[in-house]
């Protein structure tokens, strides 16, 4: 959206039908940029919203899982900032408030909108706020995010904003799975999806500046996950705790000791064998440690 529009030159335009089939979200984005703004709040989109961007709007590849929820991370100073927020959307652009959850909107048409703060008011990776429910969130991974795996894109005429890349989404779905994966097998879908398609979607990229990749023994979807990997890399370089994590969780889905059961999920996400799903996560671990050094 508009104050976002120093931070890249070379900015995507998409048709918002080729984002989203069906319903109207002019209305409600621009409800949502009105709040933003009023406060001075940056913010990117993430999540689901954010892989249809990359899979349908850019590349023409309808992800597997549907979804229609919003989800917008958003950079707070405080927890009252966020207060005053949520105040503004329900008070002013009518956003109804959902009692279960503290972060989460609710637009007229029933659309949810997720808010997710970081900045300032994190305490070692956790937000707290306000609110009835579900009250704390671990913010892990946002802000690295948001300064290094986010692109600016404009919808339609006059609705720019930043949105979450590829790897920007891994990282975040592979934490929040990992926090509670009873709940959270959506976001292996997610990432299975992205695994499946991420040869071809970077496949330029991975030809001209990565050709070392091409080893005898690769095939094209270990080399985008060793691609994928770097990408990863340069998100967590600056953070070793950030690093430490995301590498153990890649590390017990190849672990016959300390299983975590991510190859198995891959597995039966891409309809493929243990193996071969071991092995994707075996190059992407060596990925990041390609970017970001083998010391943790």
């Amino acid at each position: 959206m508009k104050q976002h529009r120093r931070y890249m030159s070379n900015i995507l335009k998409i048709p918002f039908n080729k984002i989203r089939q069906g319903g109207n979200y002019k209305e409600l984005l621009d409800a949502i940029e009105r709040g933003f703004n009023r406060f001075g709040i940056d913010f990117y989109l993430v999540g689901a919203t954010a892989r249809d961007v990359w899979m349908r709007g850019v590349h023409g590849v309808t992800p597997k899982r549907a979804t229609s929820d919003l989800d917008f991370a958003i950079m707070l100073k405080d927890s009252e900032q966020f207060g005053e927020l949520k105040k503004y959307l329900i008070e002013v652009e009518g956003f109804l408030p959902y009692k279960e959850n503290a972060f989460v909107l609710i637009w007229k048409d029933r659309t949810q909108v997720d808010l997710i703060p970081f900045g300032d008011l994190e305490k070692e990776g956790i937000v707290t706020v306000e609110g009835t429910g579900f009250t704390s969130m671990n913010v892990e991974g946002v802000r690295e995010v948001f300064e290094e795996a986010s692109s600016e894109i404009q919808i339609d005429d006059n609705t720019q904003f930043k949105v979450c890349t590829l790897s920007g989404i891994v990282v975040l779905k592979l934490i929040a799975w990992d926090d509670r994966p009873e709940v959270r097998g959506d976001d292996i879908d997610d990432i299975a999806d992205i695994l499946r398609h991420y040869f071809r979607f970077n496949s330029e990229a991975i030809w001209e500046k990565h050709f070392d990749l091409f080893v005898d023994d690769a095939g094209l979807d270990e080399i985008a996950s060793q691609y994928l990997g770097r990408e990863i890399g340069k998100i967590v370089i600056k953070n070793s705790k950030l690093k430490f994590r995301i590498l153990d969780i890649f590390e017990r889905g190849i672990s016959d000791t300390k299983s975590n059961g991510l190859d198995e999920l891959l597995a039966k996400k891409l309809d493929n064998t243990i193996e071969f799903c071991r092995s994707l996560i075996s190059h992407i671990i060596c990925g990041i440690k390609d970017t970001s050094g083998n010391n943790v």
